[in-house]
């Protein structure tokens, strides 16, 4: 178990300081891209440039774009070190500094899905005032509620309903009613209650990934330019003034109250200076050149996060360069780095029991041994051999590469993989 925390602390430390940094650089790709295509492509297309930024968080860190005849089939694992000292001794000495990031990481991200939580029930709580307006209609098909203070907001993923504050049904302010009712109505036929909530559960997953925070801030406010220009389709220039006037309306002369961080609204009057300056700019290319520039910024980015795996160590570099040019071709698949270092550390008992062999017969045997194995489609380790070895005890090193033949993994994707995995042993 304590391996396990160890194993887990090293391989998140690492993956977040390499994403970090690729996120960032895809982030700042994304916002250049959107900033120069804001005036002529709309605003629900230009969300699609910050996908290559999530994929690059999700994705294994050792994916990589079949493109330019790179290599996929070869994965060279860094260096494991086994000893003589016991599991026990491992984890007294060392295991409290890579358990500490893995508890971090859970404490915090528990705290900010409770936080979320507690704001959603607040909120639902504070709506229990709220009275009925006009339930779900052909023309308006969500129901609509009025409260005192809260709103106006399009909220629930489940249940969708518009909340609109009860000033809004005075005499007089008919027309920013209605501009909000289409703002809102929007969100509902674009089901942004469940993008809304897709980039909570991203914030809170993927929190110590800095540049994830400012995207998902950015696509909130793009979601909110989509709705004014779905609600705003078709219309004229002065349409677009009057409703230019409700945002200004809504800013200058009411008082809202702020529902709680992530609490699930999206608000009507949220991202107002953007927005005000996006409606008076309402020239578009032609929706095949918005399309085609489009898919140019997004293919670029994905390039982009295809060529962001994580530097590979020395040894790395020296097994790919030395890897056989014909070895896996046409069928190189991808199993992520930190699932083998899992499924061999899981196993250092088989190591640690070959090397405490040879120890018995010297015992200041030490050196390395490297394995190169390949792991076939359905996850069974073939081929082991030696690919290089300091260790004066071939029956240590038999033994060694007896291990790793042993081992089941779990299916790669695309194929077979081959794996060159380094351990050094030492009293």
């Amino acid at each position: 178990m304590i391996e396990s925390l160890i194993d887990l602390g090293r391989v998140l430390v690492a993956k977040l300081l390499v994403l970090n940094v690729w996120t960032a650089l895809l982030l700042a790709g994304a916002i250049v891209l959107d900033r120069a295509l804001s005036p002529r492509v709309r605003a629900s297309w230009r969300i699609a440039l910050y996908a290559p930024l999530v994929l690059r968080v999700l994705l294994p860190g050792d994916f990589r774009l079949p493109i330019a005849g790179a290599r996929l089939d070869v994965i060279a694992i860094p260096l494991a070190r086994i000893s003589a000292r016991t599991p026990d001794a491992v984890a007294a000495s060392h295991a409290w500094l890579y358990v500490l990031p893995v508890l971090v990481y859970l404490a915090i991200a528990l705290l900010l899905a409770s936080r979320s939580i507690l704001a959603r029930v607040r909120l639902e709580r504070a709506l229990a005032d709220a009275t009925l307006k006009s339930p779900a209609t052909r023309d308006v098909p969500c129901p609509i509620y009025v409260h005192d203070e809260l709103g106006p907001m399009a909220m629930g993923v489940l249940t969708p309903r518009i909340v609109v504050p009860a000033r809004l049904l005075l005499p007089g302010e008919e027309h920013a009613l209605d501009c909000v009712l289409r703002h809102e109505m929007a969100h509902y036929r674009r089901r942004d209650a469940w993008l809304a909530l897709a980039l909570e559960v991203l914030s809170i997953v993927a929190w110590p990934v800095v540049p994830v925070w400012i995207a998902i801030t950015r696509v909130r406010e793009l979601i909110e330019l989509a709705c004014d220009e779905a609600a705003l389709a078709g219309a004229d220039l002065a349409a677009r003034r009057r409703y230019g006037h409700a945002l200004l309306d809504m800013a200058e002369r009411w008082t809202h109250t702020v529902t709680p961080l992530r609490a699930g609204g999206l608000h009507f009057g949220s991202s107002l200076r953007k927005r005000i300056e996006a409606l008076a700019d309402s020239r578009r290319w032609p929706t095949s050149v918005q399309v085609a520039a489009l898919a140019l910024a997004s293919m670029a980015l994905l390039i982009a996060c295809g060529s962001a795996a994580q530097p590979a160590s020395p040894a790395a570099a020296d097994a790919s360069s030395n890897a056989p040019p014909g070895d896996g071709a046409g069928q190189r698949g991808r199993l992520a780095p930190e699932v083998i270092q899992g499924v061999v550390r899981a196993e250092f008992g088989r190591f640690r029991t070959c090397y405490e062999t040879g120890v018995v017969k010297d015992a200041k045997l030490a050196g390395e041994v490297h394995v190169k194995y390949t792991i076939d489609e359905n996850g069974t380790v073939t081929d082991a051999a030696v690919d290089h070895s300091t260790i004066p005890d071939q029956d240590v090193v038999a033994c060694v590469v007896s291990a790793f033949n042993k081992l089941t993994y779990p299916k790669p994707s695309g194929g077979v993989v081959t794996v060159v995995y380094p351990i050094a042993f030492g009293p």
